[in-house]
């Protein structure tokens, strides 16, 4: 990291991300001919959208300051320091990934995003509910799941991607907004504040164990811990969440800087939200058929996801 975690923990102030004021608001029309469940449902996630504004930034795995010491000790407990510091080296964050055996948030690259809306949690169980009971779905059962795990406020979690997306799309439906999955960029982009050189989603820019993070395998209930300077709840912990792009381990080396939407076509979708928010993992958009089959769901155990409008202007209901 670039300076220490004193000096983040100071300059972490609150970014606000409202809009200012006479600024003009894209409308979100709400019929009042649908169920009332789901009219709730969709107010509040045009209340619980996070304006962003857009700008560039270095994504990807910029690496961090630590000392020698502390990394010939073998402990991970590092110290970090500023990089003039005399006993300073550098480090990625990130390993390789384990499957790969490569490091696929290199290289480091400049990205300019347009400004866009991102939702303050991520999608909970009580809501996803009421989006399958609206539509006839199927959903998750608890005793598949666990109760502990499938309580209402919890994450909705075991999604596959296009479960996921389709939820989104079907915001997009029922209150003219461009509601979607984030692309992999826009969600980095707000995990980090606006691409602060930050590798945690979290208040103060570093983990501390169940005081801003999770302190143990499995899900909370969303906004258990305080949210990043930006207003955004669980970015780093909690569930893991999908995004809209294919994988590809090479595509930093070939983005486009201008709101890069990921490669045409692949195998696996990209997922985030593993602590360090620089890490890419990747799922196949469906599960296994042989875990479906053993566990009755056909999603991904802990992947979850929030959703994004594409709309240039902060959102507001009509």
């Amino acid at each position: 990291m670039k300076c220490s975690l004193l000096m983040i923990v100071a300059i972490f102030l609150p970014l606000g991300a409202c809009a200012d004021a006479g600024e003009s608001m894209t409308e979100a029309t709400i019929s009042q001919e649908i169920p009332e469940d789901v009219q709730e449902l969709l107010r509040g996630s045009v209340k619980n959208q996070v304006f962003v504004k857009g700008g560039g930034f270095q994504m990807g795995d910029f690496g961090t300051y630590i000392t020698k010491k502390s990394f010939n000790e073998g402990s991970f407990d590092y110290k970090y320091v500023d990089k003039d510091h005399p006993d300073a080296m550098w480090l990625p964050w990130l390993r390789p990934d384990f499957d790969l055996k490569k490091q696929t948030s290199e290289p480091v690259h400049k990205v300019t995003l347009s400004s866009y809306s991102i939702g303050k949690y991520e999608v909970t169980f009580s809501e996803y509910d009421v989006y399958t009971r609206s539509e006839g779905k199927a959903t998750l059962a608890e005793h598949k799941i666990g109760k502990q795990s499938r309580r209402p406020k919890n994450p909705a979690h075991m999604m596959t991607w296009e479960n996921a997306r389709n939820y989104c799309l079907w915001l997009g439906k029922h209150t003219g907004l461009s509601f979607d999955l984030p692309t992999e960029a826009q969600w980095e982009y707000a995990a980090r504040s606006r691409g602060r050189d930050v590798a945690y989603g979290t208040d103060s820019g570093m983990p501390q164990k169940g005081t801003n993070i999770n302190s143990s395998l499995g899900v909370k209930k969303v906004g258990s811990y305080p949210p990043n300077p930006l207003g955004l709840y669980d970015m780093s912990g909690n569930a893991k969440e999908w995004v809209l792009d294919w994988f590809d381990p090479d595509y930093y080396k070939v983005s486009p800087e201008n709101n890069p939407k990921g490669p045409k076509q692949g195998e696996k979708r990209v997922v985030r939200s593993a602590k360090v928010v620089l890490k890419r993992l990747h799922e196949k958009p469906k599960a296994d058929p042989d875990t479906a089959k053993e566990f009755g769901f056909k999603g991904h155990a802990y992947v979850g996801f929030r959703c994004a409008v594409n709309e240039e202007k902060p959102v507001t209901l009509k």
